[in-house]
């Protein structure tokens, strides 16, 4: 049962890398987040996806290789796509 919980909590020690402003979540230091993932952090080597429906705006890295998973580096609920709402997402990370 105690593993059970570990899995409730885990992101916790992930949580100092972002930051909430509004409706956005983000990761204000990647390569701190690549540190504590055990992931070598190269820029060249990962891309930015951003992805959007009705209801929310997502963003993540994906590794030009695919040696490594998505690591999800922002989040907005409620926000659509739009110039300003991009323009927002890609200042703050």
């Amino acid at each position: 049962m105690t593993e059970f919980f570990s899995f409730r909590s885990r992101h916790q020690q992930l949580m100092p890398f972002f930051r909430m402003e509004d409706d956005l979540v983000f990761c204000y230091d990647v390569d701190g987040l690549m540190n504590a993932l055990g992931i070598k952090h190269d820029p060249q080597e990962w891309r930015l996806f951003i992805d959007s429906s009705k209801l929310s705006l997502k963003a993540v890295l994906l590794h030009n290789g695919n040696q490594h998973p998505s690591t999800p580096v922002g989040h907005a609920a409620h926000m659509k796509e739009t110039h300003e709402n991009l323009n927002q997402l890609l200042n703050k990370l």
